[in-house]
């Protein structure tokens, strides 16, 4: 969705900016704030909290 609303559905622009602020934001907090969920996107807290 993040990116949809960057570049719009018609453009044929492909961007890794959202990976790129994930990996920093990641470098941060630490690797266990952040989830990659393959095929939706990204999930925020601990990963050892119950969901």
């Amino acid at each position: 969705q993040l990116q949809d609303r960057l570049y719009g559905w018609a453009e044929g622009i492909e961007s890794n900016a959202v990976a790129v602020h994930i990996h920093n934001l990641r470098r941060k907090l630490g690797d266990d704030w952040i989830e990659t969920v393959r095929g939706m996107g990204y999930r925020l807290g601990a990963l050892n909290e119950p969901r």
